[in-house]
């Protein structure tokens, strides 16, 4: 629910939906759990109608409001021209959320029509932000050989907003790509930069190193979920720091990924139950591959969690980005369908053996 817009509404007081957030309007996609806001008037005002108004100290907001599951980011302005020297994005257009209106303070309709990207002036936050974020999210096109400098500092919340809003496109490789050669993965996300050394036997990886399956598997996602799409972005991290036990190549890499991803995902302020989710799927995304296989007892309080369906979506990514074809899936599937189905009979065990007859 929209509290925070109603209560701007009814205070009287403009606003519009910008960055990003007017972005995806205009194009015709599903916002995230960010949304960008520019409204009208001074932070005073806005204090007066958020009791949870927070002060991030980001470059492209002067408060946010947490709202349910989603973060609201604000800009104030006095005016619509003054909001024109803090807009969020270069290419930024502001859209009237009643009317749903555009005004186009920069001239950016000819750059969103062809989505044929100009570089313009910005800091190097600013650029590599806004580039890796709409090539990820739009059917943008960035001009030939551009590629943003990767900024020497930034904040732990810059780096979560850009990561979310990456993962949660429709092309998140593309995002993801940018970052890695601008530098900015090695500078700042230094587990994932590792996966480029990663060295996979090529019949089982056909597709390249741990980046370049990392990359591949971010293309059969359903729909760009952020638990989802960071457990894949995250699942292989673990292979970097294993050791080689008897013929074992990556020993215990889904635990020690999953030690990984805890640490990274809380330094970024990801909220601990997301964090949670994730570790859970990289924990155990080796399992469904030996689901068919393993006896019940090895799969206790795991085949039950409600997150075991996402572990099968991981699962089939995973497996179609090595270019292995859907059967693992399907068995893993029927698998646990099965064991759902003698869950609910009353007269099978979980493994489907009979029970014993009682007799009175």
């Amino acid at each position: 629910m929209d509290f925070l817009r109603d209560r701007i509404r009814a205070a009287g007081l403009g606003f519009y939906e910008t960055g990003m957030t007017a972005l995806d309007a205009y194009f015709g996609l599903k916002n995230p759990d960010i949304s960008f806001l520019l409204v009208e008037g001074g932070i005073v005002n806005l204090a007066r109608l958020a009791d949870n108004l927070r002060f991030p100290g980001l470059p492209y907001a002067d408060a946010s409001v947490p709202e349910g599951n989603s973060l609201i980011y604000i800009t104030c302005a006095e005016s619509l021209r003054e909001a024109e020297r803090h807009a969020f994005t270069r290419l930024d257009i502001f859209r009237d959320p009643v009317s749903r209106r555009y005004h186009d303070p920069y001239g950016v309709y000819p750059s969103l029509r062809t989505q044929q990207l100009e570089a313009r002036p910005a800091s190097p936050e600013q650029a590599l932000f806004e580039a890796a974020v709409l090539v990820s999210r739009q059917e943008c096109v960035l001009p030939e050989g551009y590629c943003p400098p990767s900024p020497a500092s930034v904040q732990p919340a810059w780096q979560r907003d850009l990561l979310q809003l990456i993962l949660t496109g429709n092309h998140p490789e593309r995002g993801l790509e940018l970052l890695k050669s601008s530098g900015f993965i090695e500078a700042h996300w230094p587990d994932l930069a590792r996966l480029s050394d990663v060295d996979h036997a090529k019949d089982m990886h056909p597709e390249g190193d741990g980046w370049a399956h990392t990359l591949e598997t971010m293309r059969y996602r359903k729909l760009p979920d952020l638990r989802l799409s960071l457990a894949l972005l995250l699942h292989d991290t673990g292979k970097a720091r294993a050791s080689n036990v008897e013929g074992r190549k990556f020993d215990r890499h889904a635990e020690i990924g999953a030690g990984m991803a805890r640490r990274f995902l809380a330094r970024l302020g990801f909220e601990p139950a997301l964090v949670d989710d994730v570790a859970f799927l990289i924990r155990y995304h080796m399992m469904p591959a030996a689901l068919p296989r393993l006896p019940l007892n090895r799969v206790d309080g795991i085949i039950d969690d409600p997150r075991f369906p996402m572990l099968l979506e991981l699962y089939k990514c995973d497996e179609l980005s090595c270019f292995r074809g859907p059967e693992g899936y399907y068995e893993a599937c029927a698998a646990y369908r099965t064991y759902l189905r003698n869950v609910k009979n009353p007269y099978r065990e979980a493994d489907g053996r009979l029970l014993a007859k009682t007799f009175l």
